[in-house]
């Protein structure tokens, strides 16, 4: 990771011991110590001995009903297990494979009906499978064992043996010693990343890719973080924008065009509480409003009556006259101070005596006092009237204020009070009309007041839900911020990581490709697609494997001009190397059903690649096609041949076979011997058999001379297809063509003598019950023409 700066190779580095080391990494900047190559290595690793395959019992699973055993040679080299479909052939592997595994191909990740089947329907006791497996070295053999009871449902319920598997037996997962026809099928079907994980642990990739996968974790929490917070971003504008409310307006200026440049100081504030503006302004009138009581002009304008009421009953002419007569006394009474008894000056006939002033003193006093009373209830009554103007004056003007400055959000409330303010009397117009007019204006303002309130209400509701959804993103707003330098350098640790793991993954894929490449060469015959170097790209999603691919020159993709014979042959080459690693302690390789959809140059391939693997492998291949058999023994490899019968009730037979003529050779002569059996009913099936061995050894015969030639195997197939009967194969064989057919009898004789001629003869008649030798001579001589016609 050269480049990479030290907190950048710290987070790589922790993400190589763990998740733990890695998290702490992050919040503390602090790097763990490096890895120890040791630590690298998992207990027993180096001691994995070589593994190969002694046997496989099976007793009640799949194809297999009492219990049969394939023995095989515990030792590299090739065997083939043939038999029809449905013989029960490939129920060996599958047992094979679910015993080492735990699992199969077969219903691994597809539906249930796969499953359904693995318990044999025509037996009745316990499913068992048991793979015995001879060691390399001083180690003695062990047996894996599976045991089902009757009530077992599931294949997950075996009972196993050893409890306690070897170490080594962990690996089978990573190398995977069994190519199924579900792994071909990987390579068409799978998704590209499973098609990578197939292949990126015998590569050393896995704890790269572990490491790789907690960056990545980390870095998708934070950037998904990143992608919440600008898609909350964009609904919170969406959701501002359709909120009639001066506080959504600031939000929506205060966000601005993008995340990242949000003023967070005044959302805060709005998120927090009313914020500014005309909104504001107006709410805190409303509160007011609602705050400040109507003044309680009622009891004012009762006082206003009372004090009218006390003014009238005192006032008129008598409080006048009282007044002025007791002035009048008054200055006679400081006249009589002053000039002393007399006669009134005014009337003259009264006398200013004594007596006169003790009265007028008296009167004095008492026109006094009722002077002064109504002087009071004329103040009082002022006094009402003051107090009334003033309140009505005070109730114009706030409520005037107030209806001003609400009049664009409550127009209609808010008019109607004018209306009442406007047609509200002085108390020139009399208490009576006052209180009418005061009563609409109560009316009024309490519809204000209400108005107001619903007003404040609505408000605070249209503004909580958004002010708590600005409240939400403003916190992972904040979050996102702190976690912002984190990102960027699980951002930069991963591309220094992918640099590393680019090259370390192609210097370690080269030899893989390498042997894929090889194998493809062999399978690819008479194809005109050739395989360039195959590629492993790209980290957890984009994690794929690429096929590049060039048809007569022009490159292509795989997958898209591939047939399916092809893929299959592609899918040969890209797993069996991984099967034949040389790291893997698994020196044994089961190949079930490999020569789907090949034509037949490609069978011969598989043949090559087959028998050349088999050198340092054990290789064991279970096909229903004759095709590979024949291939195997034309090109003269070495190989084991079990053939794989099954009879009524699931009874599976298996038997070492020969190549077809001596298999059908041995069968006349055994049934020419079993005297038991009537003559005139064995002689057509003897004949038979004899007459299917002259024609598999003929057919073999003419394969090896045209391949010799230099023949195709379109060009060597084709004439075979138009040969039918016995005379014609022979024909072909020994003349090399189908016109001269009536040549072939003298030939015989010519080449071999009559008793070749009359052989073919007798066999061919023979089948339908014409006997022209004993069965004895006939099985006998026709064993003599097959040795000659090789």
């Amino acid at each position: 990771m050269a480049g990479a700066d030290s907190v950048v190779a710290g987070l790589v580095l922790a993400a190589f011991h763990g998740d733990e080391e890695l998290d702490a990494t992050l919040a503390t900047g602090t790097a763990p110590q490096p890895l120890t190559r040791d630590g690298d290595a998992e207990p027993g690793e180096m001691e994995s001995p070589d593994v190969f395959l002694e046997s496989i019992e099976v007793a009640g699973f799949r194809g297999v009903g009492r219990a049969a055993t394939l023995e095989l040679r515990p030792r590299p080299g090739l065997t083939l297990v043939i038999g029809r479909n449905g013989s029960g052939k490939s129920s060996f592997a599958e047992a094979a494979e679910l015993a080492l595994t735990d699992d199969s191909m077969r219903w691994a990740g597809r539906p249930v009906v796969f499953r359904e089947g693995w318990r044999n329907l025509h037996h009745d006791g316990d499913t068992e499978i048991a793979v015995r497996l001879r060691l390399g070295g001083d180690h003695p053999p062990v047996t894996i064992r599976r045991h089902w009871d009757a009530a077992a449902k599931n294949p997950e319920d075996a009972a196993r043996q050893p409890v306690v598997a070897p170490a080594w037996l962990g690996k089978v997962g990573l190398y995977r010693p069994f190519l199924s026809a579900r792994d071909l099928e990987r390579v068409i079907t799978a998704k590209p990343a499973e098609l990578y994980d197939a292949l990126a642990p015998i590569l050393g990739l896995g704890p790269l890719a572990a490491a790789d996968t907690r960056l990545q974790a980390r870095r998708k929490e934070r950037e998904d973080r990143v992608k919440a917070v600008k898609a909350g971003f964009s609904q919170l504008k969406v959701q501002l924008a359709e909120v009639d409310d001066d506080r959504a307006g600031q939000a929506l200026k205060a966000l601005g065009s993008r995340a990242g440049t949000a003023d967070l100081t005044t959302l805060t504030r709005l998120a927090a509480g009313d914020g500014e503006g005309t909104d504001a302004a107006l709410a805190a009138v409303a509160r007011r409003l609602l705050d400040d009581d109507l003044p309680d002009l009622a009891s004012t304008l009762d006082s206003l009556v009372v004090a009218q009421e006390d003014a009238n009953r005192l006032g008129g002419s008598e409080s006048v006259t009282a007044g002025r007569t007791a002035d009048l006394l008054r200055r006679a009474l400081d006249h009589h101070a002053a000039e002393g008894d007399q006669r009134c000056p005014v009337c003259r006939t009264g006398n200013l005596d004594a007596v006169w002033r003790a009265e007028a003193e008296a009167a004095a006093v008492r026109l006094e006092a009722a002077a002064a009373e109504s002087r009071s209830a004329t103040g009082r009554v002022e006094a009402a009237r003051r107090a009334v103007e003033e309140n009505l004056a005070l109730v114009r003007r706030e409520l005037s204020r107030a209806g001003n400055a609400l009049a664009g959000v409550l127009p209609e409330p808010v008019e109607r009070l004018r209306e009442v303010l406007s047609e509200l009397p002085g108390t020139a117009a009399g208490v009576a009309a006052v209180r009418v007019a005061w009563e609409r204006v109560v009316t009024a303002y309490a519809e204000l007041v209400e108005a107001v309130t619903r007003w404040l209400v609505r408000r605070q509701n249209v503004w909580q839900e958004p002010a708590a959804a600005l409240r939400r993103w403003l916190a992972a707003a904040e979050v996102v911020q702190t976690e912002a330098r984190e990102l960027s350098r699980l951002v930069a640790a991963r591309a220094a990581l992918g640099a590393a793991l680019d090259g370390i993954r192609s210097e370690r894929l080269a030899a893989f490709v390498g042997q894929s490449e090889h194998i493809w060469r062999r399978l690819r015959q008479e194809s005109n697609v050739e395989l360039r170097e195959m590629r492993m790209e790209g980290a957890n999603t984009q994690r794929r494997v690429r096929f590049p691919v060039t048809v007569d020159g022009s490159e292509a993709n795989a997958l898209a001009v591939m047939s399916q014979g092809e893929l299959h042959a592609l899918g040969l080459s890209v797993f069996l190397p991984r099967a034949a690693a040389e790291a893997s302690p698994y020196r044994f390789v089961i190949v079930d059903d490999p020569v789907q959809s090949m034509d037949p140059a490609k069978v011969d391939g598989l043949a090559e690649v087959l028998g050349e693997i088999a050198k340092n492998r054990q290789v064991v291949v279970f096909t229903h096609d004759d095709r590979l058999p024949e291939a195997i023994r034309r090109l003269g490899l070495e190989a084991t041949v079990w053939e794989v019968s099954r009879r009524a009730r699931s009874v599976v037979d298996l038997r070492m076979a020969d190549d077809p003529a001596d298999r059908y050779l041995a069968d006349a002569f055994a049934l020419a011997a079993a005297q038991s059996l009537p003559e005139d009913a064995r002689y057509p099936v003897v004949a038979g058999f004899c007459r299917s061995a002259l024609e598999a050894a003929s057919m073999d015969a003419y394969r090896a001379r045209r391949y010799r030639e230099g023949a195709t195997h379109r060009q060597v197939e084709r004439k075979l297809a138009a040969a039918n009967t016995a005379h014609q194969r022979l024909t072909l064989t020994l003349l090399g063509d189908l016109k001269r057919g009536d040549e072939l009898y003298p030939y015989l004789d010519q080449t071999y003598g009559s008793w070749a001629a009359d052989t073919l003869r007798a066999v061919a008649e023979g089948a339908h019950g014409t006997r022209r030798a004993s069965m004895t001579t006939l099985v006998k001589n026709t064993s003599d023409l097959v040795e000659r016609l090789r």
